[in-house]
């Protein structure tokens, strides 16, 4: 699996190649920090939508944004994700 995006190159490019299925993206909610980091864990700058207390990785899909999801669904991953 590729790397996680940092920029906002990387990001739109990941908006541009999604389509109607969801991709796990490699963001994970970090509680302790109250923010999203990427696996590697530089910086999320962005947004994540329909965040809550359970959702704690992150998708992209048909509607090309990034939206918080269960980790446990079962989605492709375009970046790595780490195992439980």
């Amino acid at each position: 699996m590729a790397s996680c995006p940092r920029g906002a190159t990387e990001q739109k490019f990941l908006q541009n190649i999604t389509s109607a299925e969801k991709y796990f993206i490699g963001l994970i909610y970090q509680h302790a920090e109250k923010r999203w980091r990427w696996i590697n864990n530089s910086a999320f700058n962005g947004n994540v939508t329909n965040w809550n207390q359970n959702f704690n990785c992150a998708t992209i899909g048909l509607t090309k944004t990034f939206d918080a999801a269960l980790c446990d669904t079962s989605y492709r991953s375009i970046c790595e994700k780490n195992a439980k």
